[in-house]
């Protein structure tokens, strides 16, 4: 499966592996229905919903391929993902990378 962005360019590797470079890194606040992460190392805060902060959360867990990521998500919503949560999944992940929060391994 390839994940294409209006330019057609492929906006996330599927068969590379990512990780969060160093979650020790991170300095996390609650704020409504936010997350707020402090990244140390850049020295930038992302905002983040309930539905990224999941996603990152998986990769804290350790790095995993786009595969193993939805299949872990899937376990956690409990129901099969549909290709728009996926593309929705992907281009959160994209955003994580452009941010510096996930990175290849």
């Amino acid at each position: 499966m390839s994940y294409i962005n209006e330019n057609n360019e492929n906006i996330f590797d599927e068969k590379a592996v990512y990780g969060v470079p160093d979650a020790a890194n991170f300095l996390w606040s609650g704020w409504e229905d936010a997350r707020i992460v402090y990244d140390t190392r850049s020295g930038h805060t992302q905002v983040l919903n309930d539905f990224a902060r999941e996603l990152l959360a998986l990769y804290e867990d350790g790095p995993k391929s786009l595969i193993e990521l939805f299949d872990e998500f899937a376990k956690i919503v409990e129901t099969d993902l549909d290709e728009p949560l996926k593309v929705k999944i992907v281009e959160t992940l994209n955003e994580f990378d452009t941010m510096g929060l996930i990175e290849p391994v």
